[in-house]
């Protein structure tokens, strides 16, 4: 049977009420995670998180019902969620969610959470691991602003319904990285995934009472117990926890975690790109590498930016950064040695170049780098060449 989590109407905070906002996996577009409408709760003492997450299309089964993050710091009496309220902190009410031009990301940021000093910043990220799999990445930056150091937990909730079945999921840990793998006994024969990365503490038991959510959202302090599985079947919830995590003034902690359908995820390296280097600007000024993170067994967009139209850019691959050697009449080389080199789609008319890049889901290849330069003629570059900085891709999931 499915459930209807208690909203409290956005218009009793004082807030535009939200719809629902979806970001879909570039590449092959089957991965969809929906942050439903009232997805944020609206206050701190409130649960919320109503979600979808789907792997083969919009109209494919859904196989989430809830997924939140909630905090506590050392002078706290119970935990608190990441809210909505008018006190919370949340930027751009109205629209908190912002979804990036692909669509495949979206970011919630909050400034000084509910008064205590410190930010936070809730990004989801979607991507293909096949035709019918894939994931949806969710990192929480939490950035100390409070004059002194943080002692922070943090929680990750989730509520999974596989095969769309309320009551006979059951889970075991796998790994590494350790995490749970939920199935359901009905023949739809699909495996979900819940993993933190790092986690101290988990708390697995059925939707109720007992649930992680409900240790949320009761008035007394509660770490998670590091019990419940093997799990079911019964009604599968699941919460992790960061205990205690210290944060400098200034610093910034990142807290991982990666719901997916029909994927093992082959480990906790976070997929990163960082520019370094100069680019050397064209025709619509400097080439740019678009935020395009690696990630193994995975599909990603590779996308380049400011390009000539019609102009074919190649790209010198190497695996790690070389020196910033200048080149008269070139620019600026930034892959050394270069191992290969290859040629991107020509420039469209708004000067973008895309491709479609997999990545083998060979755990090893876990927290490797490749680094890229592209290069392309371009009439209103300095000696005909245009150039983007070097790109280093540090690959994870």
């Amino acid at each position: 049977m499915l459930r209807v989590l208690a909203i409290v109407p956005i218009a009793a905070v004082g807030l535009t009420a939200q719809t629902a906002v979806s970001i879909t996996s570039c590449c092959t577009t089957n991965v969809v995670y929906t942050f439903n409408a009232g997805h944020i709760p609206s206050s701190n003492t409130t649960s919320g998180g109503s979600a979808n997450l789907q792997a083969t299309g919009a109209s494919g089964q859904d196989q989430l019902f809830a997924n939140w993050w909630y905090y506590r710091v050392a002078s706290d009496t119970r935990e608190f969620s990441f809210n909505r309220a008018a006190t919370s902190g949340l930027q751009n009410p109205s629209a908190p969610i912002v979804v990036n031009a692909k669509g495949d990301t979206a970011v919630i940021e909050w400034v000084d959470v509910d008064g205590k000093g410190f930010d936070a910043r809730l990004t989801t990220k979607v991507y293909s691991t096949s035709a019918t799999s894939g994931a949806a990445t969710q990192t929480m930056e939490i950035t100390n602003r409070t004059g002194a150091p943080l002692t922070i937990n943090i929680f990750n909730y989730a509520d999974f319904d596989v095969c769309q079945s309320a009551g006979t999921d059951s889970a075991v840990f796998a790994g590494p990285p350790q995490q749970l793998h939920i199935t359901d006994a009905s023949s739809c024969g699909v495996t979900a995934v819940h993993l933190a990365c790092n986690f101290t503490n988990y708390h697995t038991a059925p939707f109720g009472s007992t649930s992680a959510q409900s240790l949320m959202t009761n008035t007394v302090v509660d770490n998670l117990s590091n019990t419940g599985v093997p799990f079911g079947p019964a009604d599968f919830t699941n919460g992790y926890q960061w205990q205690d995590v210290q944060i400098p003034d200034g610093q910034t902690a990142t807290f991982q975690v990666v719901l997916a359908i029909d994927h093992v995820v082959p480990c906790c390296d976070v997929a990163t790109v960082e520019s370094y280097c100069n680019g050397k600007a064209g025709t619509n000024g400097i080439p740019a590498w678009g935020d395009t993170p690696l990630f193994v067994g995975g599909e990603t967009e590779l996308t380049l930016q400011n390009g000539f139209a019609g102009s074919a850019p190649v790209v010198a691959l190497g695996v790690a950064p070389g020196v910033c050697v200048p080149i008269p009449n070139i620019g600026t080389v930034a892959v050394q040695p270069i191992l290969t080199t290859f040629f991107l789609p020509a420039f469209d008319a708004s000067g973008v170049s895309t491709v479609c890049l997999p990545v083998p889901g060979n755990p090893a290849l876990c927290g490797a780098s490749l680094v890229m330069q592209a290069f392309f003629a371009d009439p209103g570059a300095q000696g005909g060449i245009a150039h983007t900085a070097g790109a280093e891709f540090r690959l994870g999931s």
